[in-house]
């Protein structure tokens, strides 16, 4: 082809692309965009990390000590044999002998050198280097943890909890430092958690909560894929695929990382060991691929139910770029909801008719404020 051809071909397909993607931005805003009246799906643990115990000073054998008392005796008993054999002057009186200087290890640079009878005088045996162990790889090394998980519906802004049903799947992935990667993608340990959860209450609503057993480092990703229900104020239906971060034992690799969800947010900044006011960006990908011009917002739980001064207060709004990129500034401390919404494929309604569905991604973070207390263990 022409380069004078291809170049109109090519500059008439940038046109038409922008032109879809601007089209996509509209009916995504008119129709699908989340508002602060939006329903969310909540996946918290009970807290942001779990940090390692504060190791102990550590302290000598019982055995060790007695060999070093020994070693000690030893000494005493070979420094008082070396002034026994020292040459009396003519006065009787043993010479005095200088102390020897003290070498780079404090010890005196008499020793192991010829003693004054001419003979060499024993030097202390070097005590054999203990060969510290190796630090066990995180998949051998075995803790005794727990995390409740918090799973339900709610308003995030007006504080207000809904009714949930079961989702149709709930899991946890652990990513550490030895985690396989195959063919370029990592392939994490992971736990089915269906079965482990319990209908509960939460905000005087049906909800569900899970005891996780944590029993190795990590960096866990619980991810929840949630059924779709009808939203009979909207008139359409409702699908939302939702995860959250929980660093434990100060294990981070695996935040960055897709999790394999068909809508998901990748965090691009780290989403944990934050404080307010922090930065939070991250990547929309709709089947492992960027989305540009996607609706994203965030909203934070206000357990305070403090009023602002208007709606445009009770959440923060932008689209990604072309490369599904985005990025916010969290301005107040605690939970943030982080969602994106496109639309989906109808579904039949309660009329048999088919209704618009809207799919929703979530990612849940928390900030710290700047007078937070270190979590101790």
């Amino acid at each position: 082809m022409p380069s004078a051809h291809r170049s109109c071909h090519l500059g008439l397909f940038e046109h038409k692309s922008a032109v879809v993607a601007a089209c996509w931005a509209v009916l995504s805003f008119l129709f699908f965009a989340p508002s602060a009246q939006a329903q969310v799906t909540l996946l918290v643990p009970s807290q942001p990390s779990i940090e390692a115990p504060t190791p102990r000073p550590k302290q000598d054998a019982p055995a060790k000590r007695e060999d070093k008392k020994d070693e000690k005796r030893q000494q005493d008993a070979k420094t008082a044999s070396g002034k026994a054999e020292q040459p009396a002057d003519a006065s009787g009186k043993q010479q005095e002998q200088a102390p020897a200087a003290p070498t780079a290890e404090g010890k005196p640079a008499s020793e192991g050198k010829p003693a004054p009878n001419g003979e060499a005088a024993p030097a202390d045996a070097p005590a054999k280097p203990e060969q510290a162990a190796a630090a066990p790889a995180p998949t051998d090394t075995q803790i005794d943890e727990e995390v409740d998980v918090l799973i339900t519906m709610m308003r995030p802004f007006q504080y207000e909890g809904l009714v949930m049903d079961m989702p149709q799947m709930f899991a946890v992935l652990r990513y550490d430092s030895t985690t396989p990667v195959k063919d370029g993608v990592a392939q994490p340990e992971r736990r089915d958690l269906l079965g482990d959860m319990e209908e509960i209450r939460y905000l005087n609503q049906k909800a569900w909560g899970a005891n996780v057993a944590l029993t190795k480092p990590g960096l866990y990703q619980f991810i929840i894929e949630g059924r779709p229900w009808w939203d009979a104020a909207h008139g359409r239906f409702l699908q939302h695929y939702v995860k959250t971060t929980l660093p434990v034992y100060g294990v981070e690799r695996g935040w960055s990382l897709p999790v394999g969800q068909r809508f998901e947010i990748v965090p691009l900044s780290r989403p944990f060991g934050l404080t307010a006011p922090a930065m939070f960006s991250g990547v929309v990908l709709m089947d492992g691929k960027p989305l540009a011009a996607a609706s994203v917002r965030m909203a934070r739980i206000n357990t305070e139910k403090r009023p602002v001064p208007t709606s445009w207060h009770e959440d923060i709004a932008a689209r990604t770029n072309n490369k599904g990129e985005f990025s916010f500034v969290l301005n107040q401390p605690g939970w943030w909801c982080c969602m994106a919404s496109i639309p989906g494929d109808p579904l039949k309604g309660p009329d048999g008719q088919p209704k618009p569905l809207q799919l929703g991604t979530l990612f849940w973070l928390y900030v710290d404020s700047i007078s937070s207390e270190a979590r101790k263990r």
